[in-house]
């Protein structure tokens, strides 16, 4: 639908279809890859067996391609200074890079709540990953504005230039808010210090679509890097109360129509 960078779907999206039958109407509808929600809250990766994760693959060959995968575990759990909670958490990333791994995905998310103040290390100070190397990199999801304030932006900067296998996936929803901040004036430039990191974004509408100022700029932000040979996956994640496969369906037609237009009016502009 557009000729920068093609739009996927996060499964998220989409109620009612189990896995194999959500790549075939992902197919169906020439939706080119699906972004697959696979922690306990989705369809729980790390609990299938071996044989489950092969035919979904297989499925997946037929169809359209999982090139990445989300989990539930959050950023602040890995990086708990209580041990029993970051072994927990490492364990629970480690067995879903395996699985995301098995079904061919290129990464896996995880949820990041709670904005660090302080980068705390588990254990004698070293990343609870070190001696544990997920099958897949991570990409931390921002998943609250307060993440480009000062204090908690500066402290993931400094996270991302220590662990070169983690990246960024941007939710446009939340970065709006973030941007939308009337106290910072400054959110927009911390978010373009936090662009080399970015690895997915995700066009993200709750309910009220995509009208905030704020989804266009990080849109726009996103145009840019890819412009200047960035690879970023994009795909369109809907969050609304109707989640059946019409209304997904319609949403993604309606923003990746919009990321389309984005698009052109970056390129007429630099023409």
């Amino acid at each position: 639908m557009n000729g920068t960078a093609p739009v996927g779907l996060y499964s998220i999206s989409v109620r009612g279809l189990e896995v194999p039958d959500l790549l075939s109407w992902t197919a169906y509808h020439r939706i080119p890859f699906l972004h697959l929600r696979g922690g306990r809250r989705g369809c729980d990766l790390a609990a299938r067996d071996a044989t489950t994760l092969a035919r979904w693959r297989e499925v997946s060959a037929a169809t359209v391609p999982v090139t990445g995968v989300t989990a539930d575990t959050d950023l602040a759990d890995l990086l708990s200074a209580d041990p029993a909670v970051s072994r927990r958490a490492r364990e629970e990333v480690c067995r879903l890079a395996d699985a995301a791994c098995a079904l061919g995905a290129g990464w896996l998310r995880l949820l990041a709540r709670h904005p660090l103040h302080t980068t705390v290390f588990a254990g004698d100070g070293s990343w609870p990953l070190d001696s544990h190397v997920p099958a897949v990199p991570l990409l931390i999801e921002l998943h609250s504005p307060q993440w480009l304030a000062p204090r908690p932006h500066a402290e993931l900067v400094r996270l991302l230039q220590q662990q070169p296998r983690l990246r960024l996936l941007a939710d446009s929803a939340q970065l709006a808010q973030a941007l939308a901040e009337p106290r910072d004036g400054h959110a927009a430039e911390r978010l373009e210090r936090l662009s080399p990191w970015i690895e997915v974004l995700h066009l993200s509408d709750p309910g009220p679509g995509l009208a905030d100022p704020g989804h266009a700029v990080v849109a726009d932000h996103a145009i840019r890097r890819i412009a200047a040979g960035q690879r970023i996956e994009v795909a369109v994640e809907w969050t609304g109360a109707d989640r059946t496969p019409a209304a997904a369906l319609a949403r993604y037609g309606e923003h990746a129509a919009w990321w389309s237009r984005r698009n052109a009016a970056h390129l007429e502009a630099g023409s």
